[in-house]
């Protein structure tokens, strides 16, 4: 237990003075090894974060990176954007709608939130402020909605949660769609609520048959990308490794080749940033790794599994624990390190209390996406905030009602596992 508390004021220490979270948990790992009764060898360090980021699956995030890219560099982002302004946009708020819509669309192609964000941030935001929307109204609908790309397949954090707890990827995946689904439909909800109280846009027209024909005509090869992933790992054609480079490939062709939009200049800018992204995430599931590595030798998750055991046969109250748990993680965490941190501790005790781990990684994953847009952490409000050019203090006031609608979902998707799970 000294070992623990140890690495748990060293990492927290460090993160405060603002030690990336990556060098923060590989500091706080050496210093447990030094604070252990056991003599460890320094030699680990190394040997751990190059083992643990060596495996089959984790190929998928770069390829899923890679997809984002070559989308965005042509012009499949775009009709994807406009076969959601012809299928929300007539509706009252219908850019806010059609923001919340597109974003559900691209988390179905790239996995990343942050990406999600940039993307459909930078052309939405300045259309809504055009329109008399408010702009941390417009920061905030974008931001959270950028939430979903890591709850609807394919989802970077359940790729990472899947490879460290040795379950299904593609059943990760399965059980995403609905509570994506949801968490989007809500957030259309309350953008359609909070337009109306505030009158911030007044635009309401007419669904016209034929626009909507012809933005999907138009945008159809890009919208079928995402059906091609999941069917294609649910139907065993494919694994999520090969997945991603199938739909590397797809996006690459069809804007090269097919839309024609995609300069042979672009491709190598495409390579560096998916290669920067996926550096970053990597880099923190190896240090993540490399720490609950240490945690696991000290018997930290058979000590937690011990003192929660008196309650552990009350699945719901386990369940509650946990939101709680993830909860406060994800406001201080990134997704992939706290997945690789908590799932070696959290995932003993929910076995013993009767949970599924996919369930489990499941409700993981959808409360760490509510912390993309909670402080102090929120890498989406930081994303919005430099596109919309507004205040950090406007957007935070403006993202209250988005986060306590998800909690709701949250606590639907938690307390209600047959919506995630009937078809698993």
């Amino acid at each position: 237990m000294t070992v623990a508390i140890v690495v748990l004021v060293v990492l927290f220490l460090f993160m405060f003075i603002g030690v990336p979270i990556a060098i923060s948990l590989i500091l706080a790992s050496i210093s447990g090894f030094l604070a252990s009764i056991y003599y460890v060898p320094l030699e680990v360090v190394p040997q751990r974060l190059i083992t643990s980021v060596d495996s089959f699956p984790l190929l998928a995030i770069p390829f899923f990176m890679l997809t984002g890219e070559f989308m965005m560099s042509g012009s499949m982002g775009q009709r994807i954007a406009g076969f959601a302004f012809a299928t929300v946009g007539w509706v009252r708020s219908g850019l806010a709608q059609v923001s919340t819509l597109t974003s559900m669309f691209f988390a179905g192609i790239s996995g990343s939130g942050a990406a999600d964000t940039a993307a459909v941030g930078k052309m939405m935001i300045p259309l809504m402020e055009q329109k008399g929307y408010d702009k941390g109204f417009a920061a905030a609908t974008v931001a959270s909605a950028g939430t979903i790309a890591v709850v609807i397949p394919p989802s970077i954090p359940m790729i990472v949660y899947g490879v460290t707890a040795g379950v299904s990827i593609g059943d990760l995946f399965t059980a995403g769609i609905v509570p994506g689904i949801l968490i989007g439909l809500s957030i259309m909800l309350l953008n359609y609520w909070i337009t109306k109280k505030n009158r911030y846009s007044e635009e309401a027209g007419k669904f016209e048959f034929t626009t909507f024909k012809k933005t999907f005509i138009e945008g159809i090869l890009a919208l079928i990308l995402p059906l091609i992933i999941i069917f294609g790992i649910r139907g065993g054609i494919f694994t999520p490794t090969e997945a991603g480079a199938v739909a590397a490939a797809y996006a690459f062709i069809i804007n090269k080749f097919v839309y024609r939009d995609m300069k042979w200049s672009d491709i190598p800018e495409c390579f560096i940033k998916a290669g920067k992204m996926t550096a970053m995430v990597v880099f923190i599931i190896a240090a993540a790794n490399l720490f609950g590595w240490l945690l696991t030798a000290e018997q930290i998750p058979h000590m937690l599994v011990e003192l929660v055991s008196g309650f552990a046969d009350n699945r719901y109250l386990v369940l509650l624990m946990f939101t709680v748990i993830f909860f406060i993680a994800g406001c201080f965490l990134n997704a992939s390190a706290a997945i690789t941190i908590l799932t070696p501790l959290l995932l003993p005790i929910a076995v013993a209390a009767g949970i599924d781990p996919v369930f489990f990684g499941l409700i993981m994953v959808v409360n760490l996406s509510i912390g993309m847009i909670t402080p102090p952490v929120g890498l989406d409000l930081f994303v919005v905030k430099g596109i919309a050019e507004v205040s950090y203090d406007r957007i935070l006031k403006a993202i209250v009602p988005f986060v306590l609608v998800m909690v709701v979902d949250l606590l639907i998707i938690t307390f209600f596992p047959a919506l995630s799970m009937f078809w698993i």
